[in-house]
């Protein structure tokens, strides 16, 4: 999932792209947690394609949750 939403940022499709990214951070947080690496990885790549949108308050907001952990 996290491939395939890279490749979909590659190719602009930003809103495609974020999608793929949400739902592979669901999937981790319920299964590895929300302070497992590879979920805090998938919140960095999910603040990233939302600046690539634009949504820089969005993106900061995701990105300043991971401050806690």
């Amino acid at each position: 999932m996290n491939n395939l939403a890279h490749v979909l940022d590659s190719q602009g499709k930003y809103d495609e792209a974020e999608q793929m990214h949400r739902q592979a951070l669901a999937l981790k947080e319920e299964v590895l947690g929300r302070e497992h690496p590879s979920t805090l990885t998938s919140i960095n790549n999910l603040a990233k394609t939302l600046r690539y949108q634009g949504k820089k308050d969005e993106a900061e907001q995701v990105s300043r949750s991971t401050i806690s952990v």
